[in-house]
């Protein structure tokens, strides 16, 4: 019965397919689709946007690492400090310098906690704007290349290099939004 069934089913798609099964199946005539492809971590880190973007963060780590260095001299200072007190003063006095110093020092790595993650928000900021702006400019090259689909470089297994069209994208880009301007996310607060 199960046989009769499969092979009822088989010569049922026949008529619909126009073909038998065994038999070489050319593929219809239509029009050929050209994919191309994109590395979008280059496409934002070429870019005079990602430059732009990258640079800031750049620079507000120098600057933090300047920061900690200074705070941590002062810290180092205060507890060098400290430890001489300690045999100097009173022993409630010296736990009130000690709590404050403390205190101190836990809102100091607190602070600049905050600051190094305002980096990665600004950056994740900074590169949702980019790619939400940048769809209508990758569209216009996709077509001024003759290609209906894009794909991410990271899906291709096998591929000529000359369907990446990074390239482009990124002169596109360039052309029509430079560097993004000033960031609606500030990287770094007043």
């Amino acid at each position: 019965m199960v046989a009769g069934l499969c092979l009822a089913t088989m010569s049922f798609a026949q008529p619909q397919t126009g073909f038998s099964f065994g038999e070489r199946v050319d593929a219809p005539t239509q029009p050929d689709l050209v994919l191309r492809s994109i590395d979008e971590e280059r496409l934002f880190q070429g870019s005079l946007f990602g430059q732009r973007v990258l640079a800031e963060i750049d620079q507000a780590s120098r600057a933090l690492e300047d920061e900690n260095a200074r705070l941590l001299a002062e810290l180092t200072a205060r507890e060098e400090e400290l430890t001489r007190l300690r045999d100097t003063i009173p022993s409630d006095e010296f736990r009130v310098e000690a709590e404050a110093f403390d205190r101190r020092a836990e809102d100091i790595r607190e602070s600049q906690a905050q600051k190094l993650a305002r980096f990665s928000q600004f950056e994740e900021s900074e590169r949702r704007r980019f790619f939400s702006q940048t769809g209508a400019i990758l569209q216009q090259v996709l077509q001024d290349e003759g290609a209906q689909i894009l794909i991410a470089s990271g899906a291709v297994i096998i591929g000529v290099p000359e369907m990446d069209m990074t390239d482009a994208a990124i002169a596109a880009i360039d052309a029509e939004i430079g560097d993004g301007g000033a960031p609606p996310f500030p990287l770094t607060q007043p």
